[in-house]
Formats: structure tokens, sequence, C-alpha cells
């Protein structure tokens, strides 16, 4: 039997058994087992409400490191990656993406209350007395840079724990990550929150950044992600979506719009 062939037996097999393997790395909001044993996540609960439409049920998960999400994929370790991977050009020479399920920006983190109402990169620039912590070499920081916030208000952090423990310490007045980022550690303390009105990093036009995250299927299972796209459809139309990001912490403004696809991210 041809790869093909034997490929595009991936869904059938999958509705038929009423069971897919998927591949995530174990963090959180996008897939992870929590202290139960269950299987967590913003990318596995839209998996999971979208396969059942099709009949798939069960999920058997398997853990491995980010780095080995897309090999893992192409070796048929799994059939699905479930994992907030961004949809790009690079990634889409080598997987099928499924529709975005999610419009993330930079995010960004003050001490309870936001004191200095910042909402924006432009409001730290403008603003000689605050500082702000950004990860060495992340796309956030640079984003930061280029509003215009000078070198000696962004300090460079090796790891968000650093960049947490500067914030907490006051040693500086704000945080950059990304969105999910900014959700994961504002709920690790209540001395911190996320600003849900900051506006990010902007691109030569004046338009915001974004990245958008999909699920992620083999090349020749586009049967299988087109399927996929269908019941995601679904799910938007139903509010659905907007209910699963929420329990991870998104907003509404964080549902990407409804005309993208993952064909024009992968253009």
């Amino acid at each position: 039997m041809s790869q093909t062939a034997s490929a595009q037996d991936a869904l059938a097999r999958a509705k038929e058994t009423g069971k897919v393997t998927v591949g995530i790395f174990n963090q959180s909001p996008w897939g992870f087992i929590d202290a139960e044993g269950e299987v967590k996540g913003q990318s596995t609960d839209v998996l999971k409400a979208t396969f059942a439409q099709l009949g798939i049920t069960e999920i058997e998960t398997v853990v491995t490191e980010f780095g080995a999400l897309i090999p893992g994929l192409e070796s048929r370790r799994f059939d699905v990656v479930a994992a907030g991977l961004f949809i790009n050009p690079e990634r889409c020479k080598i997987v099928a993406f499924g529709n975005p399920d999610l419009q993330m920006g930079d995010g960004l983190l003050v001490r309870k209350g936001n004191p200095k109402r910042l909402e924006s990169y432009a409001d730290i620039a403008q603003n000689g007395d605050v500082t702000l912590a950004g990860g060495r070499g992340s796309v956030q920081s640079r984003n930061a840079a280029a509003a215009g916030i000078p070198k000696d208000s962004l300090l460079l952090f090796p790891d968000h724990q650093t960049s947490m423990s500067a914030l907490l310490a006051g040693r500086v007045d704000a945080m950059t990550t990304t969105t999910a980022s900014a959700i994961a550690l504002a709920a690790s303390s209540h001395q911190v929150e996320r600003v849900l009105s900051f506006k990010g990093g902007m691109d030569a036009d004046g338009k915001p950044i974004y990245g958008y995250p999909g699920l992620a299927f083999r090349k020749e299972d586009s049967d299988f992600r087109d399927a996929y796209n269908a019941k995601l459809e679904k799910l938007k139309q139903s509010g659905k979506l907007a209910e699963i990001n929420k329990a991870y912490g998104f907003s509404e403004a964080e549902l990407p719009p409804a005309d993208l696809t993952a064909e024009t991210l992968c253009e």
C-alpha cells in the first residue's frame, strides 16, 4: 500500500475506532496533564469539541518536548498536534494546519490595579519613570524597542521567573510576554494582573502584530484537516469556541477574524 493511500485512512481509522492520538508538550494553557491526570488545555479542548462531532471521543495523548512535536507527527507517533503551534509559512511547508482558533498578540503584566495606567508600549515610551521587563531576544522585547521604549527603560531577563520576580519586587513596573504566558503568570500570583486592553506590537503600517495558533496534521492527512475545519467553523458559529477560550483566560477580542484561514497565513 502506498504512503498516500495509507495516510488517507487516518481519518477513516479514527472515525471507525472513535480514537485519535494527540501530541502535546505539557504546557498551560495549550495542552497539559492536570493534577488528576486529566488532559486539559485550550488546544486540546478545541480538539475534543471538534472531534466529538466526527464521532472521535477517545483521546490518547503523547507528551513530548516542543521541538519534537512536528518530527513526532511526521514519524506517526501521533496523528495531530494540539500545542498552540503558531501558523507560519515555514511550518506550513512541513504540516497541514487547521484554521486558527485564537488571535495572539503581546501581553502585559502589571501590579494589581495597574497603578501607572499602562495600556500600550507608547504609554511606557512616553513616561520616563516607567520600566518594562522583557525576555532577552523575545519578539515582545523587539516590539517594545521598535515602539520607542528606550534601552534604559527596557530591562531584559533570561526567563519568565526572573522577569516576574523583578515585577513583584518593584524593580520594574510592567512585564511583556506572549498573551498566553501573561494569562498563566497572572493566574500564579494575586499580586499581578494582565492588562486586557493592552495594545502590543505594531507593523510598519501601524497594524497590530498577531500570531495565530492552530492544530497541525500531516500533509498527507489533508482530508482529516478539512473535516476538522468544517467542525471548527460550527464551533465558532455556535459560540462554543469563545467559551473554551474564555475558560483559559482569553477574551472574545482574541478570537481570530471570521474569514481568516490557515491557507492565508501560510502564504
